[in-house]
């Protein structure tokens, strides 16, 4: 495991090793940023989205947080929609979860203390609680959890698509592409979570104009 100084002297050695291949890669780097991604994902130590995707700095406007949880009314999030949608115009917004989730776990197995932390995933106990009937009939208990981590990443895809300037934006036909991902940190591939477009867009959630496919 690293301690701090290796932080520094690493450091030290990417920029060396970066700058290597290309003289001009700090310089281009600073020039600013066009991310085609918003990621909203989980805090987990385990989860750097760049690495997973073999991606270089500027691919990922990243906003995370426990159990990748979109609230409406976290200043934080709504900040960081708003900038990524309205000034870096990014070209889709992903929101990713993963398997062996502390967040989920915790939330499932009620194994805390914390006011504050039981306040932050009381919403995920609710999921669970709205989807008993499906998560009950799953007899392998880390399958339930697996399922009830897809289940969270679906509420908070519908999340995003109920948020005022998320509507606003596909109403005018200009909008960033939604998606949902699981990471299998078991395997290290990304699983696509199937969105219910149609019946989302029979109950209003998701505008009747919104298609997935880039124009």
């Amino acid at each position: 495991m690293q301690n701090y100084d290796d932080l520094l002297k690493e450091n030290i050695e990417w920029v060396e090793m970066k700058l290597s291949l290309d003289k001009d890669y700090f310089k281009n780097l600073s020039k600013g940023q066009k991310p085609p991604f918003l990621y909203i994902g989980c805090s987990d130590s385990r989860m750097p989205i760049d690495t997973f995707t073999q991606s270089e700095p500027g691919s990922f406007f990243i906003h995370r947080n426990i159990a990748n949880q979109v609230f409406g009314n976290d200043m934080n999030f709504l900040a960081t929609l708003e900038y990524a949608v309205e000034q870096l115009e990014v070209q889709h917004i992903i929101v990713s979860g993963h398997y062996e989730c502390g967040g989920i776990r915790t939330a499932h197995e009620k194994c805390t203390n914390s006011s504050v932390i039981s306040s932050w995933l009381m919403p995920i106990k609710k999921i669970e609680l709205e989807n008993r009937e499906e998560l009950d009939k799953i007899e392998c208990v880390e399958r339930r959890i697996d399922r009830l981590t897809e289940l969270n990443v679906l509420e908070q895809l519908k999340h995003i698509f109920e948020l005022p300037i998320i509507k606003n934006r596909i109403e005018s036909g200009k909008y960033p592409r939604i998606h949902g991902w699981i990471l299998d940190i078991r395997h290290g591939k990304i699983k696509e979570i199937v969105v219910p477009m149609e019946e989302w867009k029979s109950k209003g959630i998701i505008p009747q104009n919104y298609t997935e496919q880039q124009v």
